[in-house]
Formats: structure tokens, C-alpha cells, sequence
């Protein structure tokens, strides 16, 4: 068994795999609206000094967005 680390891997494979998992969780959401909360949480992070926590930090926003119902 193999394990990577959060840096090993590109970038947009870790926001793949966010998406897959939210849209699995979340799936009356749909994939395409999982995609764009996605994307903006993703633009608010884009300065941040250390990159390798920005998944992390979107995944736990697009969640509690998709838990209250905030979509907009």
C-alpha cells in the first residue's frame, strides 16, 4: 500500500477529488454546482501564503455551505 502526501499530488488533482467527494455526499446538489462552490471558495485562497492547506480549508466551506442550504 502507497500513500502520498497532500504535496505529492498536483493541485487540481486534490480539487478533483474534493469534487468527487462532495458531489458523492452532496449528490442533489449536483456536480456542476459542486464545481462553482468549489471554485469560489478555491479564488479566495488563491494569495494564501502556504497553498498546501487551501483543500482542506475549501472542502470545510463548501461542506458548511451544502449543510445549511447556503448555495448562493
Amino acid at each position: 500500500m502507497s500513500t502520498q502526501t497532500l504535496g505529492a499530488l498536483p493541485p487540481d488533482t486534490h480539487f478533483g477529488q474534493l469534487e468527487d467527494r462532495l458531489s458523492r455526499d452532496f449528490a442533489t446538489v449536483g456536480a456542476e454546482s459542486v464545481h462553482d462552490l468549489v471554485e469560489r471558495e478555491r479564488a479566495r485562497f488563491t494569495d494564501a501564503p502556504i497553498q498546501a492547506f487551501v483543500p482542506i480549508l475549501v472542502e470545510r466551506a463548501v461542506r458548511a455551505a451544502l449543510g445549511s442550504g447556503q448555495l448562493a
